[in-house]
């Protein structure tokens, strides 16, 4: 990596550590945070201009003003080493991962991690429990970044000490909360940056009903835990709000094939525009050499 970029990179540490305060203000300048510090690097996320615009799907600002700013990002900046972003999740954590891999393949400033396993979900600790296999997984492979993607499989019930907690009743939230609350307080305990993305627009409308449930639960619990919550549905369906295997990209304006056959998971171009805006928030903390990695992403355009 060039002196240029270490210099980018360690001021970029200094205003993480400095003037934490700036961040907010700085994240709403047109996505170009750094610009007043760093006149050579050109940031190339465009986050939210207001303090509830969800137009790319991120909630209250106030739930998430610090993203990707945490402890062991500052410590890697500093380094001057790649940051290291792993992907947590069910089989929809499994797509996020393979965009994420893509969406930063060839730059060297971060490394992609696949953390996710398919089948899994907080209401299903009798098979696997997620807080263990997180504590297990970050003792062979600590991160700096943890992308979460889990509800797909959880709109069910939870059997607990006996008793039987219905999906989204009170005991069941209770007992989901304790769950997920762990787990996220354990990542921001390792001083690991934490972003969610909910989950999309489905074809059965029963199925949907449940899983917008799920997308209501979850932005309110992740405001409560400081963490970025990305609702997807604006972005996975047609302009009736009904879902559609074809939609727009956002950022490119062209028809794209979006969804898989079986009217629940996505393409891998799905993947990708669900967890853009976390995505273009973490490549704010790329060197400007990695810029072109940008542009051949959006054919040539930076």
């Amino acid at each position: 990596m060039t002196i240029i970029a270490s210099i980018d990179r360690g001021a970029v540490l200094f205003v993480g550590m400095c003037v934490g305060a700036v961040l907010l203000v700085a994240f709403q300048t047109d996505g170009k945070p750094l610009a007043p510090l760093l006149s050579n690097r050109t940031p190339k996320a465009q986050l939210p201009t207001s303090p509830m615009d969800t137009a790319n799907g991120l909630g209250a600002r106030a739930c998430d003003e610090e993203f990707p700013f945490s402890r062991r990002v500052l410590t890697g900046l500093r380094k001057n080493r790649p940051l290291r972003i792993g992907v947590l999740g069910d089989s929809f954590g499994e797509g996020v991962w393979a965009a994420t891999n893509q969406y930063f393949h060839g730059n060297q400033d971060f490394a992609v991690y696949r953390l996710s396993k398919e089948g899994t979900g907080f209401t299903r600790y009798q098979s696997i429990d997620l807080f263990k296999d997180l504590k297990s997984r970050l003792e062979e492979r600590p991160i700096d970044i943890a992308l979460v993607d889990f509800g797909a499989n959880d709109t069910q019930g939870i059997w607990l000490n006996g008793k039987g907690l219905d999906y989204m009743s009170a005991a069941w939230k209770s007992a989901v909360d304790a769950r997920v609350t762990t787990f996220v307080d354990y990542l921001h305990n390792k001083g690991v940056a934490v972003g969610w993305v909910g989950l999309p627009r489905m074809r059965k409308a029963a199925f949907d009903s449940d899983i917008q449930a799920m997308n209501g639960y979850y932005a309110g619990l992740m405001c409560k835990l400081h963490v970025p919550f990305v609702n997807p549905v604006k972005v996975s369906e047609d302009s009736e709000h009904n879902f559609a295997k074809e939609l727009i990209d956002p950022e490119t304006h062209k028809t794209y094939l979006a969804r898989a056959d079986d009217g629940i998971h996505m393409t891998f171009h799905g993947y990708e525009v669900i967890a853009r805006p976390l995505l273009e928030r973490i490549s704010v903390l790329a060197s400007h050499e990695e810029d072109d990695v940008a542009a051949d992403r959006t054919g040539g355009e930076k």
